[in-house]
């Protein structure tokens, strides 16, 4: 089922525990002053990299050019709620922007049901 991922506002630097489709992974969540953006690093559970450095940039599809296995079962996609198409300022995230994920397995690829 897709969900938001449970991101809190206005907090600079925090790691989540968040199931996936009931597989634990890891989210490093950080503030960047020098451009004024959120990041996010993801980890398997025993803290191997999946990948770093992520900027939570409004409309973008995170890890579609990765070649880890996390992402042929895994979309997380960063969307403004309210639909004005501006990134996320420092109290937006997890609130007006989301990080939603999808399971591949709900998608309906071949267009058949």
């Amino acid at each position: 089922m897709a969900e938001y991922l449970p991101f809190i506002q206005s907090d600079t630097n925090y790691r989540l525990v968040v199931p996936l489709s009931g597989v634990p992974y890891l989210i490093d969540v950080y503030w960047n002053d020098r451009d004024s953006a959120w990041y996010m690093d993801l980890y398997e559970a025993d803290e191997t990299v999946i990948l770093t450095g992520i900027k939570l940039a409004l409309g973008q599809i995170i890890g579609r050019r990765s070649r880890h296995d996390f992402f042929t079962q895994h979309i997380l996609r960063v969307i403004d709620t309210s639909g004005s198409g501006k990134d996320a300022g420092f109290d937006d995230l997890g609130g007006r922007i989301q990080v939603m994920h999808i399971p591949v397995s709900e998608l309906d690829v071949m267009g058949t049901s």
